[in-house]
């Protein structure tokens, strides 16, 4: 059995693709393929990092793994469920693929990922690696916009911004080098496959077909005529929205009292109803300063992945002096958006 493991990175539609695999498994199976259960209760393989990581984090205790002894027996009980559907794949299924945000996002250690190597080593014959890089000051701006929806931080967009350029950044997984050599240094160069996240350069524009070509390993367009693909249910709210948000964070926290706050949970399906336009941008000023910082990685990742490109692997994009839209919002906005969500909070 052969493995392609598709590690992210975040914002490059990962949740998309998981839940058109797990929603097509017979078309799956009809091309070869096996997506599989990963006790997980969501298409994320997120269990691939808990079982991994070699820490506990804070998620993982959701799967009732409070201990090393809890961890030990479930990397166990992880490893027997993937045997059994490697025994058990149909004929003509000779591979089966995994897919984790969570593999860029969170397993960031050489320790990390060579425990993983040595996790499915013993499984396939053959493992492949794929990965989605985007531009990083698009992939702030998008993070910093679920930051905001799901309630993780009270940040204005330059604090944000701020503490992604340091040492201790919150999106780790945009520093390509750094996270992509021990990778390299586990499985190998010739096996990872690493495409940019943009309409340009994905094959067919689609990143549905971008991805299954990578998956069948072809140059072209595969036939995914008979493939449902999943509505994608990542949702982008406005630059007003963002600013609503992060006000009103101490009234909307994610976590409250060391806890999830059920506030937030009971009033999420309502935020993420909020306006989507216009669509956040940042100064044209501020996304030159962010690619400049990334330009060294960025020459990294190019000659490494992409050494028949010309030209800088993300050129620069805006028109000069643009001030963008984020951190601002009208009375008559704030007032709109509140007035919606009080509206919710009190059916």
């Amino acid at each position: 059995m052969k493995l392609v493991c598709h590690i992210g990175t975040p914002k490059t539609a990962s949740t998309f693709l998981q839940n058109t695999c797990a929603a097509n498994p017979k078309w799956l199976k009809e091309n070869g393929i096996l997506y599989p259960d990963m006790l997980t209760p969501s298409p994320n393989h997120i269990t691939l990092f808990y079982a991994n990581s070699g820490g506990l984090h804070d998620f993982a205790k959701d799967y009732g793994l409070k201990s090393q002894e809890d961890l030990a027996a479930f990397r166990k009980h992880l490893s027997d469920r993937i045997a059994k559907q490697v025994r058990a794949a149909p004929k003509g299924v000779d591979t089966m693929l995994m897919s984790s945000e969570n593999l860029t996002g969170n397993l960031i250690s050489p320790q990390g990922v060579q425990r993983l190597k040595e996790f499915l080593a013993p499984h396939f014959d053959d493992i492949r690696i794929v990965m989605y890089a985007r531009r990083q000051d698009d992939a702030i701006l998008s993070m910093y916009g679920e930051f905001m929806r799901r309630g993780f931080s009270d940040h204005t967009f330059e604090q944000f911004v701020e503490k992604a350029l340091s040492p201790h950044t919150q999106v780790p997984y945009l520093y390509y080098r750094r996270i992509l050599t021990p990778w390299i240094e586990a499985f190998g160069r010739d096996a990872i496959t690493v495409r940019k996240f943009d309409r340009q350069s994905l094959l067919g524009g689609d990143i549905l077909t971008d991805f299954f070509a990578q998956v069948f390993k072809t140059d072209t367009a595969p036939d995914l005529s008979a493939l449902v693909a999943s509505e994608d249910d990542n949702v982008g709210l406005s630059g007003p929205v963002l600013e609503f948000l992060q006000l009103m964070y101490p009234s909307m926290s994610f976590r409250k009292n060391g806890q999830a706050n059920p506030l937030r949970a009971r009033l999420a399906p309502y935020i993420n109803k909020l306006p989507a336009e216009p669509r956040p941008r940042m100064p044209t000023a501020q996304s030159r300063k962010i690619m400049q910082y990334f330009r060294p990685a960025n020459t990294w990742l190019k000659n490494t992945f992409f050494s028949d490109q010309e030209g800088p692997l993300f050129p620069a994009q805006g028109r000069p002096g643009e001030k963008g839209n984020i951190g601002q919002i009208t009375p008559e906005e704030f007032a709109d958006f509140a007035g919606r969500i009080l509206a919710a909070a009190t059916k």
